[in-house]
């Protein structure tokens, strides 16, 4: 088996935890763990005679296939899909998109069961908490093909980011790493590992985001969409949501990875050995410094 240890990829990092999972949403034989310690970090691997980061290159999302996923602002002779979908347009897009690869793209960011208004031509859908509003309507494909455009050769990319070597670029990112933001006192830009950014937002595959069916404003709508996102459980204050997350001992495939997020109840120990699950993390989210500050960030504390 070809294995590769990855410091620059630790569990307490919610986009690099994101990010191993995202390898494998795109090579499909790859299989993810994590080290045990005070320190963990991803372990990946492939069969005997495969070399890791070949795979990861040959499998690397190139401008031609982001252009054309289904969550693009344009595709297809469909409506336009904005930062703030229009609910026909979203619907519209969603039975276009049947069949196509990348169709995840769609239900990991944005959701038709949580809209804000009864007349579906007014209503807007609602988005996944890891598709934060950014500066500018900037929608979730709009970043992602910046980040495109900075990666450069990926296998060297990939070689220094699991290494912990990552060069970080001048970027917002996705726009929900707590990492990325630098000196507040000041103009400096924000900075992320492209590669890190790139695999987190396939990492998203395995978190659909849902609803109730509910509209906007009715009481208890909110709950009903965070409690139906993966991973999305309720604080211990019992008034708002943080996402909690794994790192696990056997090497497992997508599929094993997409069964053990569902199998796993953080706050039920027996789940934990069942799974060899042997630490966990839960979200702790930017708190701005002041009314108007709309910074948004998930940093992340341990179980």
């Amino acid at each position: 088996m070809s294995e590769v240890e990855c410091p620059g990829l630790p569990a307490s990092w919610l986009n690099a935890w994101l990010a191993a999972v995202g390898t494998t949403v795109l090579v499909p034989q790859m299989r993810l763990s994590w080290t045990d310690g005070p320190a963990s970090c991803a372990v990946l691997s492939l069969d005997a005679g495969t070399d890791l980061f070949d795979a990861l290159g040959t499998a690397w999302p190139d401008a031609g296939r982001i252009s054309t996923m289904p969550i693009a602002r344009r595709w297809r002779g469909t409506p336009n899909l904005k930062r703030k979908p229009a609910l026909i347009a979203f619907q519209e897009r969603v039975r276009a998109g049947r069949g196509q690869a990348d169709v995840w793209t769609l239900s990991s960011t944005v959701t038709d069961l949580y809209v804000t208004d009864k007349d579906a031509f007014k209503a807007t859908v609602s988005h996944s908490r890891l598709d934060p509003p950014v500066p500018r309507g900037l929608t979730i494909h709009d970043r992602l093909m910046a980040l495109a455009e900075l990666a450069g050769d990926p296998i060297d990319l990939l070689r220094e980011t699991f290494a912990g070597r990552g060069i970080r670029s001048n970027s917002n990112g996705l726009g929900f790493d707590i990492t990325r933001l630098t000196a507040q006192g000041d103009n400096s830009s924000n900075r992320v590992d492209v590669a890190v950014e790139v695999l987190a937002f396939f990492g998203m595959a395995l978190f659909p985001v849902r609803g109730a069916g509910v509209i906007q404003g009715v009481s208890g709508a909110r709950e009903a969409l965070d409690s139906r996102v993966r991973c999305w459980h309720q604080r211990d204050d019992g008034r708002t949501r943080q996402m909690f997350w794994p790192a696990w001992s056997s090497p497992i495939h997508r599929p094993g990875i997409d069964a053990l997020l569902d199998a796993w109840q953080p706050r039920i120990k027996s789940t934990w050995s069942s799974l060899s699950i042997h630490a966990g993390w839960r979200s702790v989210e930017y708190k701005g410094r002041g009314q108007n500050d709309s910074t948004k960030g998930i940093g992340s504390e341990a179980l």
